[in-house]
């Protein structure tokens, strides 16, 4: 499907998450809600240094945003899907052991200097061009009980991000680039599902640097927080 959707999804579990960012948050506030994330089977698979790896990837974001002319309003972005992907972040998926609510918003509410996008999500394209620190990562036993090293875990995720590299991983795209993007590579669709060489890219994400225009839409609509 080489079709740009006109709207972007964003999922959230409670009215608590709802346009919220982790990086906001003070250190501690943040790796707390890692940590009840974590131990309550919720999202098992954020690892130890999860939030390094985050803020890593905000300064990328932000670094490349800008270096395009951009001047974003918020320090940290609200994430979004381009259009939508139900099946991933459904009950007892990837993300949570509940159905997510969901904001859908137009693209028209936005203008060019308010929001990126990245092909997939933004920590697996950067991880894929530059894969993070070993000090990101959390050292776990394997099956036959050996606990690997750092640099055999480092060494593993670089032969990894070779194998599944594209041409659109790794960069920050406009909204007019986006269009671009898709018309060449397509929506992922249901690809990551039966290709193995695609299993990785499972949705385009946005990330919108300016929250007025969200607020300003909210107010003259019917949505529901709840």
């Amino acid at each position: 499907m080489h079709i740009l959707p006109t709207f972007i999804t964003h999922y959230y579990w409670g009215e608590d998450e709802m346009l919220k960012n982790l990086c906001n948050l003070p250190p501690n506030e943040a790796e707390a809600i890692i940590a009840n994330l974590r131990t309550s089977g919720k999202r098992v698979w954020l690892h130890s240094g999860y939030l390094m790896d985050r803020q890593r990837v905000e300064k990328w974001l932000y670094r490349e945003f800008e270096s395009k002319g951009k001047k974003p309003y918020l320090r940290h972005p609200l994430y979004f899907v381009l259009g939508d992907n139900d099946d991933f972040f459904s009950k007892n998926g990837f993300f949570s052991d509940k159905e997510p609510a969901k904001l859908q918003l137009p693209l028209t509410i936005f203008t060019n200097d308010m929001i990126s996008f990245t092909y997939p999500d933004s920590m697996t394209s950067l991880n894929l061009v530059s894969p993070p620190p070993p000090d990101t990562y959390e050292l776990r036993p394997r099956e036959d009980g050996q606990m690997p090293t750092l640099e055999e875990i480092d060494e593993e995720m670089r032969r990894f991000a070779e194998s599944y590299r594209k041409p659109q991983h790794g960069q920050v795209f406009t909204l007019s680039e986006i269009a671009d993007v898709v018309k060449r590579y397509g929506m992922p669709g249901t690809r990551w599902q039966s290709e193995p060489q695609w299993r990785i890219d499972r949705y385009i994400e946005a990330q919108v640097w300016d929250d007025r225009p969200i607020w300003e839409f909210l107010s003259t609509s019917t949505f529901d927080v709840s």
